[in-house]
């Protein structure tokens, strides 16, 4: 270590200080200076505010199976952050200054919630193709997902193990590891974009009530959205790749994809509320077209639903009536081929 008149060290220990290091240039008074600062980092910001919304969201609208992985996802994400930012935070002060680390943990821990928050998307994605499938048709969809999260899982860990190793966030190797990663998240998701438009094509086939308004809104949203984070995912590991080779190409140049892809929860969970939303207003808009009609109709059969509107005895059945207001727990309506019907 070389160290004197104030002036940082050097050496093995102290990459960190360097200037392919990540501390800044003047190192921090204390920790709590130091986290602060990283709120000017989109990353770290983003993180905290994605589980702020998606925690309000579920909490107040959310149920099932699919806003609980948006959750549980923005937690990891928002520990994620924490750990890595309260790493660097920590390990740039003036007080750590002097300790020779040749080891930064904390880099490596926060890849266990960096897997879980970034693999969820295609986790979702399976949710969905489970809700529009046969019960044993999505199996192959599973497998496929489940395959490459043990690669993901590797990549990710070798990430983790660079940057404790070498004390950087970023340098070449880390970049390929990086590349390698969401190229397998990219890969999964198109597998999943795949399988869901295939069986909400098949569905498209089979004539239920209300199917219709639903499959309109998951051609307007979900599948712009589905096309929207397979082309950051491929775009994001293009330009890895071109920074990895190309000296001329920016280090910075993956920044707005990465910022992006840092708020890929949040952007499900806004999804899935205005799904939910405009199915409660199309549901309460078909009930209200039954209000209207003439009581004097006796008994008739409306879409199925049997009613009698002799005076004010207007025997709907609620079962049917609600049938499109509880909105599944995938966001998604679970189809039922073999008895013909959808359970909303």
């Amino acid at each position: 270590m070389d160290s004197n008149n104030g002036s940082k060290p050097t050496g093995k220990g102290f990459i960190r200080f360097s200037i392919n290091g990540y501390c800044p240039s003047q190192p921090y008074e204390n920790f709590f200076e130091g986290i602060l600062s990283k709120f000017d980092e989109s990353t770290f910001y983003t993180n905290i505010l994605q589980f702020a919304l998606v925690s309000l969201m579920y909490l107040n609208a959310g149920k099932g199976k699919y806003w609980k992985i948006l959750f549980y996802a923005s937690f990891a994400g928002l520990m994620g952050a924490l750990i890595e930012k309260g790493t660097i935070a920590y390990t740039c002060t003036i007080h750590d200054m002097n300790n020779e680390r040749y080891y930064i943990y904390g880099f490596l821990i926060s890849e266990i919630f960096w897997i879980v928050k970034e693999y969820s998307i295609p986790l979702l994605n399976l949710t969905k193709i489970k809700a529009f499938s046969y019960e044993n048709s999505s199996k192959l969809f599973s497998i496929s997902i489940y395959f490459l999260f043990i690669f993901f899982v590797c990549s990710r860990f070798y990430i983790g193990f660079k940057r404790c190793t070498a004390g950087v966030l970023y340098n070449k190797e880390i970049k390929y590891g990086h590349m390698v990663a969401f190229s397998i998240m990219a890969f999964a998701d198109l597998i999943c974009t795949i399988g869901i438009i295939y069986f909400v094509g098949n569905h498209n086939k089979q004539e239920y009530n209300h199917a219709k308004y639903i499959d309109h809104y998951i051609k307007r949203s979900s599948y712009v959205i589905l096309i929207f984070v397979d082309i950051v995912s491929i775009l994001f590991v293009v330009i890895n790749y071109f920074i990895a080779h190309f000296e001329e190409i920016p280090e910075n140049a993956d920044k707005p994809f990465l910022n992006i892809k840092c708020s890929f929860i949040l952007i499900l969970a806004c999804d899935a509320l205005l799904f939910k939303y405009s199915v409660h207003l199309n549901s309460n808009r078909e009930y209200s077209n039954y209000n209207y009609e003439d009581f004097n109709l006796g008994s008739i059969n409306i879409n199925g639903i049997a009613a009698n509107y002799n005076g004010y005895d207007r025997n709907i059945n609620e079962n049917q009536r609600n049938s499109i207001l509880n909105v599944p727990p995938f966001i998604y309506p679970s189809l039922n081929y073999k008895k013909k019907l959808i359970h909303y």
